[in-house]
């Protein structure tokens, strides 16, 4: 009977401890699901840069003749000529340019130029851009404009990735001008006056390139 009773009590204890051990495995188990992302940045390439890019134009008007003007930096009188350069450039690697990562405008402004009626309708007074024809003031004004690439205006917008095709090269532009020495029909005589005038004339270029970012 003690033991029909003791293997009773065994197999009680045994059923308890089963079901506790079933009890406790079930707090484990659960459903799960897990999604995980990552980005990752850096900042976008601009490019452009202020000590490359050089727009020097100060002894355009330098002649010969200015040694011997007093007070007076530069001159033009009939037959002086100079010319000078001005760049925009980009950052460039072997591969070639590395234009910039974002949209933006691009402006060649001449704001601020100035010129005496005298000297811009002077025919003999001619004007040019890089390799083009010598013209007018006006025909050199417009293009300089065009640079940025806009057929109208000064400015244009460009997407992330392109260049202006007029700065592609990193290679620099040039203004030029000349007074001619040899006349046509009475022009000396205007000459001459232009050159006793009481007030002088004058004449002033400027240019100005600007790369700025859009939204």
């Amino acid at each position: 009977m003690k033991k029909n009773k003791a293997m009773r009590l065994a197999s009680a204890l045994l059923v308890a401890t089963l079901a506790t051990t079933c009890a406790i495995s079930g707090t484990f188990a659960k459903y799960t699901t897990k999604t995980s992302g990552s980005d990752s940045a850096r900042v976008a390439k601009w490019g452009f840069t202020d000590t490359t890019s050089q727009i020097t134009l100060d002894d355009l008007f330098k002649t010969s003749y200015d040694q011997n003007v007093q007070g007076k930096a530069d001159v033009i009188a009939p037959g002086t000529t100079n010319k000078a350069d001005f760049k925009f450039a980009y950052n460039t690697t072997n591969n070639g340019a590395e234009a910039p990562e974002v949209a933006y405008n691009f402006t060649v402004s001449t704001d601020g130029s100035t010129i005496a009626d005298s000297i811009k309708n002077n025919p003999d007074i001619q004007w040019k851009l890089d390799d083009g024809e010598w013209g007018t003031w006006d025909n050199m004004i417009t293009a300089i404009q065009k640079l940025s690439g806009a057929e109208t205006g000064a400015t244009k917008q460009y997407a992330a990735g392109e260049l202006p095709d007029a700065f592609k090269t990193n290679q620099p532009h040039t203004v030029a001008w000349q007074w001619k020495f040899e006349g046509t029909g009475d022009q000396d005589k205007t000459d001459t006056e232009m050159g006793n005038a009481t007030s002088l004339a004058e004449v002033k270029l400027a240019i100005t390139v600007t790369a700025t970012q859009v939204d």
